[in-house]
Formats: C-alpha cells, structure tokens, sequence
C-alpha cells in the first residue's frame, strides 16, 4: 500500500510540475506563441524538453524560465533550432 501511495504522490508531483512548465509557458511574451512546438516530458528525474525553436535565443530561455517556474531537477533540452532556408550560390 505504501509503496501505492508513493507512486502516485509522485505522479501528482510530476503532473503538477508539469502543469507549472506549461503555464510559465503559455505566459511567457516571446516563448508563449512557440510553446505548442514544444513537448516536455519527464524521465526519471529529469525533465525532457523537445520540439523546435525558431532561434538560438528562445532556445536560451527555456531552462531559466523552467527554473522561475521551481522546478529544481535536472533539465535536458533537445529542443532544436529551426534551419533558416540560405540562398543557394550562383
């Protein structure tokens, strides 16, 4: 039984740090608009982040904002930055 209740304390811990990412997301002014590319997800103890940017910069701002939102495990970011299509030389 305890071993029940801690699985889903943890699972309740896990969906709400969730819930926290997504929201800081949501209402980030740059982030906010690019946030239904990306996907978080959690893996042990660390949250996994996927998906793609549309620059260095708010690929930057991932983590930070991620830890305004309290979250204190470990962060890994895949997220890509989308290749802007160069002009092919004459």
């Amino acid at each position: 039984m305890s071993q029940l209740l801690e699985a889903t304390q943890s699972e309740c811990q896990v969906s709400r740090t969730l819930q926290r990412i997504e929201s800081m997301l949501s209402e980030h002014e740059a982030l906010g608009s690019h946030a239904g590319g990306l996907e978080i997800s959690v893996h042990e103890s660390t949250i996994v982040l996927d998906g793609e940017l549309p620059n260095a910069e708010l690929r930057k701002q991932l983590v930070p904002l991620i830890r305004q939102a309290g979250v204190l495990w470990q962060v890994e970011n895949n997220v890509a930055v989308k290749a802007t299509p160069t002009a092919a030389a004459s």
